[in-house]
């Protein structure tokens, strides 16, 4: 009997053992079937890219350590194979894996150190919570920059075995207590690189040996930092107390606490300065949905250097590859990829202005003055500038949000509410009404942008402030620019419009006589309609008299009491018997008043009148000759001055010369006096051709054209032989009582 319960026993334990087994293995796949599915998640929510072309891309060679490179390119179902174009980079996504990708040089894609480089991507870390309850998130990505002998084989290792966990594939490798000296650890990490980690598991053990310590000291689990792989400094060996064993914690740059694992897609911008030498990132500076980021991570490196990367004979052509690296412990999570940019493809700028047309001034993001009136027109400019790339950048699929409270009318009767102006000279490319919906314009532009012209592109929208009653804040909006190459945005400035504050100008006259030899007294009243004061120092008087604008003076100028208008016309101005004088006022907000106008009578004075006249025809036999007038000239001066006047009167011209549509003619006009002297007139050189004073009562006529015989007066002399056609021109005349 005791034999045959041992026999039982034993058979039991097996059983037992033998159910305990597959139990763990169907756990296992469970979880690893639940960690695929959340990777599926997170490329079912991809934000929009350009996809992922696989001749700018290299996997990492990880044939040299017998694991498997588990960096996969994925399209818009998931598949690995079968599309020319990929969404994704899927890098890790469950426990104990390693991936690396990097860019194909040969193929065209790195990062020339010579020039701006930007990298606009999408990066996803996996949901808040796992499917499988009560698994941990680790370990995250890391962006490097890598002029390693490796090439793409680069990647932490110790003797030909991969690191894991904590290095991220790019760190050194801490798993030997032994270790004392830092350069050990860097020897074991990619050489001559710069990396930026996306670290999302904290590694605080503080155990010699366990490779789990770069993160001892730190006060948050998740953070973004960068540093030099490959540099002994950037690990600091600590001995515990009483051991003489040793672990390492990294020292991180640019440290910044961040929650990775939310269940979004995070957006990244990396910006390499070849002035400054030093790299920006902006982590979250962007929503899926393409609106701005509230409240984005920016740093900026400190000045790279190129011993970094092994010195500039160890980069003859000034490039540098690029990739991503990703490792998991004993924790995971879908580590995911997607861009809207590669540096060396297309390397692009856009920015947005308002231009306020009626106040002639440009509000930019950093204006100082970012105010515009009710009822400015205003210009919503977008600048394209092509900077450097292999690509054309063509196909630029503008889809632009503009600012709230502004009304985008058509401007002409072809329904066009806006151009694109190239750099090229051509005529500018009209938008259309019927691209208008809402505050939204959807516009791709006829021409590509590359290093030939056109290289720049201004897309400007037409636009006039709504009237409003109360000062408004505008805020700034954001703008996509979509093609195959790039995809990237452009925020208008925020401003402010100012509300409507009608002015109104009353005139106390608006019909008087004046005597010949006296000024002409204006006066008026500045008001503003809802009764607040007016600043006679902010008030500008524009003025128009017969047509023809006056300066420009402030209400101060004349005037001590708010409001008050004094405004004085020389007699010497009033040329006409009666003068049509134009008035209006405009404030320092661009607040108009209606024009008022006056009509002032001279009492007395002199006045002329002029017909049209013409010259004789030319038959040219020699290219100096007099040419006469034609028919009687009547150039009648009335003096209707006061009878006691004793100052005479002067008449004298000037004229721009004669022209046969742009032909000018070859000669000049002159006047030639009773003794035939003559002078030339022109626009430089006036010639008085008749004076006189008054000598009966009432109204004095002289007919000056009526005195000249054919031999003088106002006549032509050529300068050569002139083409045949009719020539034309205008001569102004100034009557005066002053010479």
């Amino acid at each position: 009997m005791a034999k045959k319960l041992r026999f039982i026993l034993v058979i039991l334990f097996f059983t037992i053992i033998g159910m305990l087994s597959v139990f763990q293995s169907t756990e296992v796949k469970a979880n690893q079937i639940d960690a695929l599915s959340e990777a599926t998640d997170g490329l079912n929510t991809t934000p929009d890219n350009i996809g992922l072309d696989p001749n700018l891309f290299t996997f990492g060679d990880f044939s040299d350590y017998g694991t498997k490179n588990m960096a996969v390119m994925q399209d818009e179902n998931g598949r690995t194979t079968g599309s020319s174009l990929k969404k994704a980079i899927r890098m890790t996504y469950f426990k104990s894996e390693k991936a690396a990708i990097w860019s194909n040089v040969a193929g065209g894609n790195y990062v020339d150190i010579r020039k701006k480089q930007t990298l606009s991507l999408w990066v996803y870390f996996g949901p808040k919570k796992h499917k499988t309850l009560g698994d941990g998130f680790g370990d995250g990505m890391a962006f490097v920059l890598q002029n390693s002998p490796a090439r793409v084989k680069a990647f932490s290792n110790k003797n030909g075995a991969i690191g894991g966990g904590e290095t991220l594939g790019v760190w050194g490798i801490d798993n030997d207590g032994g270790v004392k000296d830092p350069a050990k650890i860097a020897s074991t990490a990619i050489q001559n690189s710069w990396a930026l980690e996306f670290d999302t598991n904290s590694n605080n053990s503080a155990d010699p040996g366990a490779a789990n310590s770069f993160d001892v000291g730190n006060s948050s689990q998740q953070h973004i930092a960068y540093g030099y792989p490959g540099y002994s400094g950037t690990y600091t060996a600590i001995n515990p107390f009483l051991s003489s064993q040793t672990y390492f914690k990294m020292n991180h740059q640019g440290f910044n606490p961040v929650t990775f694992n939310d269940g979004q897609w995070h957006h990244l911008t990396l910006t390499w300065n070849p002035l400054t030498f030093k790299i920006t990132y902006m982590f979250n500076d962007k929503n899926p949905d393409g609106s701005k980021g509230t409240n984005p991570v920016v740093s900026t490196s400190s000045k790279v250097e190129a011993d970094s990367f092994g010195g500039h004979d160890s980069m003859p052509d000034n490039k540098l590859r690029w990739g991503f690296t990703s490792t998991t412990g004993d924790s995971y999570e879908a580590n995911l990829i997607a861009f809207e940019s590669i540096p060396s493809s297309v390397e692009a700028d856009i920015d947005s202005d308002i231009e306020d047309t009626t106040q002639n001034k440009t509000i930019k993001t950093d204006s100082t003055d970012k105010s515009v009136n009710s009822n400015d027109n205003l210009n919503i400019n977008y600048n394209l500038k092509y900077d450097s790339g292999k690509d054309k950048w063509d196909g630029i699929e503008a889809n632009l949000t503009l600012p709230d409270k502004i009304t985008y009318t058509n401007g002409d009767s072809n329904q066009v509410i806006g151009k694109v102006t190239y750099d090229d000279g051509s005529a500018d490319e009209p938008i259309y009404a019927s691209e208008l919906s809402g505050n939204t314009v959807k516009h791709t532009l006829a021409k590509g942008l590359f290093t030939t012209t056109p290289t720049n592109a201004k897309i400007t929208i037409y636009g006039k402030a709504n009237n409003v009653n109360s000062d408004t804040a505008i805020d700034s909006v954001r703008s996509n620019f979509k093609s195959e190459v790039l995809i990237q945005d452009a925020d208008t400035p925020d401003f402010t419009i100012k509300k409507s504050k009608p002015i109104n100008l009353s005139i106390d006259q608006s019909n008087i006589t004046v005597k010949s030899s006296e000024d002409a007294n204006i006066t008026g009243k500045v008001a503003y309609i809802d009764g607040s004061t007016v600043t006679n120092a902010d008030v500008n008087v524009h003025a128009t008299l017969n047509g023809t604008a006056m300066d420009t003076f402030p209400l101060s100028q004349n005037s001590t009491a708010s409001g008050q208008l004094n405004l004085t016309i020389p007699s010497a101005k009033l040329t006409q018997e009666k003068n049509t004088l134009t008035v209006y006022v405009e404030d320092k907000n661009g607040n108009v008043s209606t024009s008022s106008t006056v009509l002032i009578t001279k009492s007395g004075g002199l006045n002329l009148k002029v017909d049209d006249y013409s010259f004789g025809a030319i038959n040219q036999a020699t290219s100096s000759m007099l040419v006469p007038r034609s028919g009687l000239w009547n150039i009648i001066v009335n003096d209707s001055r006061e009878d006691d006047i004793k100052s005479p009167w002067y008449l004298s011209v000037t004229t721009s010369g004669l022209y046969n549509g742009s032909n000018p003619f070859k000669g000049n006009v002159i006047y030639r006096n009773s003794n035939g002297v003559e002078n030339i007139i022109s626009n430089e050189k006036s010639a008085m051709i008749a004076s006189g004073h008054k000598t009966q009562s009432g109204n004095q006529s002289t007919n000056v054209g009526q005195s000249w015989n054919d031999a003088e007066g106002i006549m032509l002399r050529t300068s050569g032989f002139n083409t045949q056609g009719l020539y034309s021109g205008k001569m102004n005349w100034t009557l005066s009582d002053t010479i």
